[in-house]
């Protein structure tokens, strides 16, 4: 069954004759008779009587009538619906983020994208890398929005920037007044870290044992790295955290100049080889490459 058929059939029942339908649709009558015919043969039904030199509806015709103009609203909603998706300004994208990507690129990030496309729904998972990559390998995220390795075989990355993480201490610790830090001094304090299976911490620990050190002791570990930076400026504990935290301290937090504990780190996006990206993802992306950079970077 034809959608224009349809069209046709509504524009015979509503004029009352072939005449005068054709001349609203701006179509020829042979055209409208076809597409009736059409319609007769598919349903094996007619549908129309003549009514002196017009025509009127049959029962059957009473009753495709009742049905085709509901069918037809809900083919014009739906040419929509996929026509908003393919353009990308509709649709759901399931973005798991990092902490850090969370707190300095999503808001406005999320503001621009439904700016573009009012219509697209978010689901949004802020958890740690490492535990976003489980669930984008399981197939309940379509983008992880963190730290990308130099080099990745199981998914696909694009790098939006770079992300330098440092050691840091409260301004006033005794180690910003040492002439000369090297790794066995910062060894001699306790730290407030992240837990094992940050990437951050694995590459801290690996500085220091590559000189033959112990890892640094951490004090206080946790799973919420927002929270370390505020716990450091109330005690004397060391950490390791981006740059762009230590901008956001408003201060209160030095960074502890060493180049052996300097991690320059790809941020960007991760997704899966093996599923394609709908078009309000891709825009998604899109605008994190716009304007991810200047967002990160950018001073509160």
């Amino acid at each position: 069954m034809d959608l224009r058929d349809l069209k046709y059939f509504l524009a015979v029942a509503g004029a009352g004759n072939f005449r005068r339908a054709a001349e609203l649709v701006h179509r020829s009558q042979p055209t409208l008779t076809k597409a009736i015919d059409r319609l007769e043969a598919s349903l094996g039904a007619e549908l129309f009587e003549r009514e002196g030199r017009g025509q009127k509806l049959s029962t059957a015709g009473i009753a495709l009538r009742a049905r085709a103009t509901s069918l037809l609203q809900e083919a014009d909603l739906l040419r929509d619906e996929v026509g908003a998706i393919a353009r990308g300004v509709a649709g759901t994208v399931r973005l798991g983020s990092g902490p850090l990507g969370a707190e300095y690129l999503l808001p406005r990030i999320c503001s621009m994208l439904l700016g573009q496309a009012a219509n697209v729904m978010l689901q949004l998972t802020i958890r740690n890398n490492y535990e976003l990559r489980d669930e984008l390998r399981e197939g309940r995220l379509d983008l992880v929005l963190g730290f990308v390795p130099d080099e990745e075989e199981e998914f696909h990355c694009e790098t939006l920037l770079k992300d330098t993480v440092v050691v840091a201490a409260v301004t006033g610790h005794p180690i910003l007044k040492t002439r000369r830090v090297t790794l066995d001094k910062l060894a001699g304090y306790q730290w407030a870290l992240p837990n094992r299976a940050v990437a951050s911490r694995t590459w801290l620990d690996h500085a220091f044992e590559s000189h033959d050190l112990p890892r640094p002791v951490a004090q206080i570990e946790t799973n919420s790295i927002p929270l370390i930076p505020r716990v450091v400026a109330d005690t004397e504990l060391l950490t390791f955290v981006s740059r762009r935290t230590l901008r956001a301290s408003g201060g209160q937090l030095e960074e502890v100049p060493l180049a052996a504990t300097t991690l320059v780190r790809n941020f960007g996006v991760t997704y899966r080889k093996d599923v394609a990206l709908s078009p309000a993802a891709g825009r998604l992306i899109a605008l994190l490459h716009d304007h991810g950079s200047s967002l990160f970077n950018q001073v509160d």
